[in-house]
């Protein structure tokens, strides 16, 4: 049993604004963390304890200017999601449902798959018996209650630093390993939100009312198991050309449900079916979905009779009329055909039943400002989550700014709300992010000489956004959008962070094993050919034979995909050179291949 102290006694000031980034921690797991160089450290008094927590947020989300120019981040909120003092304490910070903010960029995923957890204790100081058992006691219960994943490691593993200082040794003997906490094999499964796993806007929405839904189709996605929904998305948006990613949701190996297009939006996954059915993607290839991705498709199918109020047709994709393909799989199609039967499992939606609605214009959080700004009363709580409340709010707005009341803040609503508050901004402070984070995010990627980071707007700072949008492969047009904010996102957390210099190496070999789900070893030979030609096939339609020669067919079939996927402009002619491989890496920087 771990008690966790809340943030409201500790005195916590509220974040800056909502804080909805991509957060898959179950990719993942713990990092360690200490406080760094300092004095202070740790506290006799427990109850001094509370004050240093609320020190530590005060000065994580408050730099002074020199810090700043130093290079210091500032937050929005305390980075760490819990803090654990010597008397054993553990301290709430950002949660267990808000991504951590504390591990760093250097490595992909590292605040997205990962939880930051600090001890507080300096450079120098030995951590105490109690505080060692608590982070071990706390480990254990975001296994069992938050979704944790099985990795724990020191900040130093995923970022240059030398923290976690003197609790590193604790890392690496696995003191912090908790004991094995009893199976539960009925617990339930919560539908994870678009903004959490990191979807791009739609470009376009079209509303589907559930009294319109009279099936449920069960897809797979044919390709590696270790695939993103962002990759799948990715693909559908860019080489399909498709508004948004084609399914309604997704489900992995692990039984993990992910919103799509969600309930309410017309899907894309099977032809003359996308108003009527909804399409459910199993994220793997023919025989490699488990028992808990079926429980979790049948948990998702029966809340979708209760929402819908009526018993959805079971159907699987190759079994609609007129659909001539093997999807699903034989496994999942005799499952279908038998009933879909399996666990009964208790479900939360996390997209609180309805689609969308975080456009290419603003996010969530900053319609609902814009809402309150024009006098709706009663307000709405501004918390980046999308519901009945808030696509009402939407559409009183745009009645009231002149426009089709559809709930899809796209451009035209813009205009018109822009138009009727007389503001004429352009760049800067967006609806998404501050300048200082703007900044910041220029530099983590590398930009040479790096801005000034004193949260003001100029020329430099514009000439840097957009060098960061052409980077993360957007329009450089200079403003931070929620499109900017997704791409810039999908690099730090998909990316494979790889020198563009045309060469083959081990580097780029290990990355490309990586997209495509070949064993990663650095080494290219026929397995790796064949896993590629397999990857081509499903997500490019290249109809390659199988046989491990990289020959100028597969050659080919890789440049037609390169330009599909990122626009990269090659010639299709065969050969495999340095300008291929530059694409090839650029794409996979980009998450795209």
């Amino acid at each position: 049993m771990v008690y966790i102290v809340p943030r409201s006694a500790w005195r916590a000031v509220p974040p800056k604004q909502p804080i909805t980034d991509p957060w898959t921690p179950w990719l993942g797991g713990v990092v360690i963390h200490h406080h760094g160089p300092g004095s202070g450290f740790p506290k006799a008094n427990h109850q001094d304890c509370y004050q240093q927590v609320w020190d530590i947020q005060d000065e994580t989300m408050n730099r002074s200017f020199f810090e700043k120019l130093a290079g210091k981040e500032e937050y929005d909120d305390i980075p760490y999601n819990y803090l654990v003092c010597q008397h054993g304490w553990v301290f709430e910070g950002r949660g267990a449902r808000v991504r951590s903010a504390a591990n760093g960029t250097e490595t992909p995923g590292a605040n997205k798959n990962y939880f930051a957890v600090m001890g507080m204790i300096v450079s120098g100081d030995q951590p105490s018996q109690a505080m060692v058992t608590s982070i071990r006691d706390l480990i254990g219960h975001l296994r069992q209650h938050e979704n944790a994943g099985t990795e724990i490691k020191g900040h130093r593993n995923l970022f240059n630093t030398e923290c976690p200082g003197n609790l590193y040794p604790y890392v690496l003997n696995r003191s912090f390993e908790p004991p094995p906490a009893d199976p539960d094999p009925g617990s339930g499964v919560t539908i994870i939100p678009r903004s959490q796993w990191g979807a791009r806007p739609p470009r376009n929405a079209e509303q589907v009312q559930l009294s319109s839904r009279t099936g449920f189709t069960v897809h797979y996605s044919a390709g590696p198991s270790t695939q993103t929904p962002r990759q799948i998305q990715n693909y559908h948006m860019d080489s399909q050309g498709w508004d948004d990613i084609g399914y309604n949701f997704l489900v992995d190996r692990n039984g993990q449900i992910y919103e799509g297009r969600g309930w309410s939006i017309q899907g894309a996954h099977a032809t003359g079916y996308n108003t009527t059915h909804l399409g459910v993607c199993f994220i793997g290839r023919d025989g490699e979905a488990t028992s808990r991705t079926a429980a979790a498709i049948r948990a998702l199918y029966q809340y979708a009779n209760r929402l819908c109020g009526r018993t959805l047709d079971k159907t699987w994709h190759g079994g609609l009329p007129g659909q001539s393909t093997e999807c699903p799989g034989s496994a999942l199609r005799a499952w279908v055909q038998g009933g879909m039967q399996g666990s009964d499992l208790p479900i939360t939606d996390g997209t609180d039943g309805v689609g969308g609605a975080m456009t290419s214009v603003r996010t969530v959080a900053a319609q609902q400002r814009a809402v309150n700004g024009l006098g709706r009363t009663p307000p709405l709580t501004v918390d980046g989550i999308w519901g009945p409340l808030t696509e009402a709010g939407v559409r009183w707005l745009q009645t009231k700014v002149g426009v089709d009341a559809d709930g899809l803040w796209g451009p035209q609503t813009e205009a018109a709300y822009k138009r009727f508050t007389g503001d004429t901004s352009a760049g800067g402070m967006t609806t998404v992010r501050s300048i200082t984070y703007q900044q910041n995010a220029v530099n983590h990627l590398g930009r040479t000489p790096p801005l000034t980071v004193d949260g003001m707007w100029g020329p430099v700072t514009e000439a840097g956004v957009r060098w960061l949008q052409t980077k993360v492969g957007v329009d450089a047009d200079g403003f931070w959008g929620p499109q900017t904010d997704a791409a810039y996102n999908g690099h730090v957390d998909e990316g494979a962070r790889i020198v563009v210099d045309g060469d083959f190496g081990p580097a780029t070999i290990a990355a490309t094993q990586r997209a495509i789900g070949a064993t990663v070893d650095g080494q290219w030979g026929p397995a790796s050919i064949r896993a590629l030609q397999n990857h081509l096939n499903t997500w490019s339609s290249a109809g390659l034979a199988i046989d491990g020669i990289m020959g100028a067919s597969t050659v080919s079939a890789v440049q037609r995909h390169l330009n599909r996927m990122t626009g990269s402009g090659l010639t299709v002619d065969g050969l495999w050179g340095p300008t291929t491989v530059r694409a090839l890496q650029n794409a996979l920087n980009l998450g795209r291949f």
